[in-house]
């Protein structure tokens, strides 16, 4: 591995190119939302149902944190039922 290659992993695990994964609220059954969160994240029932409420409730909701190559994957899934993202 080179330096450039170092680097990047430093970035990735310390958090030096942290973003945010949001949700927005939209116009999907509860249901859709919860099981494409859960499918997304792997994150339990409860904790699904809990961003899909804030985001529901504030029209927007943090649904994971950290490098933009973590946070792809999860973002794609979502988009597969047409959910509003943002990675920011």
């Amino acid at each position: 591995m080179d330096v450039k290659e170092l680097e990047k992993i430093d970035k990735d695990v310390l958090g030096g190119d942290q973003k945010s994964l949001i949700l927005f609220n939209s116009g999907h059954y509860w249901d859709e939302v919860v099981n494409q969160l859960k499918k997304a994240t792997g994150f339990d029932i409860l904790q699904c149902e809990q961003i899909a409420m804030i985001a529901h409730t504030k029209g927007k909701a943090v649904v994971l944190s950290g490098g933009v190559n973590k946070l792809l994957p999860v973002d794609n899934v979502l988009k597969e039922i047409g959910l509003v993202t943002e990675i920011r």
